[in-house]
């Protein structure tokens, strides 16, 4: 599957900024079908990174909400900057 399906956008929030620079994570938006290890694999093939965890969670409006920390080699806020969100 195309990573582009799997990966909505990025999620950017003043919450989502300080867990980038606290706690090396960053947020998106996936697909509601999306599995863990799919979303995984997006990351890793779209940013170049290698990811440590991944947290899922439904939100209210029914879209579902991945936070991926990625390992400590890796800078969410450099990864941020070349998605261009900053």
């Amino acid at each position: 599957m195309d990573p582009y399906d799997i990966l909505t956008h990025p999620l950017i929030t003043e919450k989502n900024v300080t867990m980038m620079e606290n706690e090396n994570k960053l947020a998106f938006i996936v697909r509601r079908t999306a599995k863990k290890l799919e979303i995984k694999k997006a990351v890793e093939e779209l940013y170049e990174v290698e990811v440590a965890e991944i947290n899922t969670m439904i939100l209210p409006d029914g879209r579902k909400k991945a936070y991926v920390r990625l390992k400590e080699e890796y800078l969410a806020d450099e990864v941020a900057t070349k998605i261009g969100v900053f």
